[in-house]
C-alpha cells in the first residue's frame, strides 16, 4: 500500500472512533500493555461528592496549565460528544505524554475488528500507525492534515495549554476523578481564543493533567472524564509498531 493511500484511510478512519466504543485500550499501538498494572491510581470516574466549594486558596488556573507543559502521564478518557458531527468521537481515547513526546490512540471497530489509530508527535518527526489484527502500519506525516484537527477533545486542551492568556477561569469545587484530586473550574474564552468555545467546565490534578472537560463549542457538545490515569510512562510507549512506510 503506497503511503498516499494509507493517509487517506488514516484520516477517514479516525472519524470512527465510536464505531463500537470499546475498540480502544491503554496496550494501544505500541503494545505497551503496562496502563493498568503501572497505574497509579484507577476508580470509577467523578467518584464522590465534591469536597471543597468554590473559594479558599487553590491554585490559579493558568498555573495548572503551565505544570502541564512538563508532566509526564498517560491517561484514557471515556469521551462522549454530539452534533456538528462529532459523536465519530465518542468512546474511549488513551493519551501520552512524555515532553516532548506524545501519542494519542483511538479505537475503530469495522465489520467486526478493532483497529487501533496512533498519532505519535515526537523530536524526529509525527507518524500515524495502524494496529490490528496481528500486524501494524506507520507511514512518516509532514505537512498533512491530522485527526487531531477535527478531534476537539484533544485541541481543546492544547489551546488551554499553549495560549492560557486566552481563556478566564474561576475555581468551583475539588472532587475526585478516576482517584484523584481534580480541581475545577468554570472557564470562559476571550474574543482571541479560536476554538469556538462560550465556557465550559475543566478539572485538573495539581500537576496539570485534564481530568474532565465539559464544554460546548463550534455546534458541538463534549464530555470527556478520565478513567485511568498513570504517571508512569516507559520510554517504550513511543515506540513505533512498525518502521515508517518510505523509510
Amino acid at each position: 500500500m503506497d503511503g498516499k493511500r494509507l493517509l487517506a484511510i488514516v484520516l477517514a478512519s479516525a472519524f470512527a472512533v465510536s464505531c463500537g466504543g470499546g475498540g480502544t485500550t491503554t496496550t494501544g499501538a505500541s503494545g505497551a500493555a503496562t496502563a493498568a498494572a503501572t497505574s497509579a491510581s484507577t476508580g470509577a470516574p467523578g467518584t464522590g461528592a465534591p469536597t471543597t466549594a468554590a473559594g479558599g486558596n487553590q491554585p490559579k488556573l493558568a498555573d495548572l496549565l503551565a505544570a502541564a507543559k512538563v508532566s509526564q502521564y498517560k491517561i484514557t478518557y471515556r469521551i462522549t460528544a454530539s452534533g456538528g458531527g462529532a459523536d465519530a468521537f465518542s468512546g474511549e481515547q488513551s493519551w501520552y505524554f512524555k515532553p516532548p513526546r506524545s501519542r494519542f490512540d483511538f479505537g475503530s471497530n469495522v465489520g467486526g475488528q478493532t483497529t487501533t489509530i496512533s498519532f505519535f508527535s515526537l523530536p524526529e518527526g509525527s507518524f500515524y500507525c495502524f494496529a490490528g489484527g496481528g500486524s501494524a502500519q506507520c507511514l512518516a506525516i509532514a505537512g498533512a492534515g491530522s485527526p487531531l484537527d477535527q478531534n476537539l477533545a484533544v485541541s481543546m486542551q492544547q489551546s488551554l495549554v499553549n495560549h492560557p492568556d486566552q481563556y478566564g477561569g474561576t475555581f468551583s469545587q475539588s472532587k475526585t476523578i478516576a482517584g484523584q484530586q481534580a480541581l475545577c473550574y468554570d472557564v470562559k474564552a476571550t474574543a482571541a481564543a479560536a476554538t469556538g468555545l462560550s465556557s465550559g467546565t475543566f478539572c485538573y490534578s495539581k500537576e496539570g493533567i485534564a481530568l474532565l472537560s465539559q464544554f460546548s463549542a463550534s455546534g458541538s457538545s463534549w464530555s470527556m472524564e478520565a478513567t485511568n490515569v498513570s504517571t508512569t510512562v516507559p520510554d517504550s510507549d513511543f515506540t513505533l509498531p512498525a518502521k515508517p512506510l518510505g523509510r
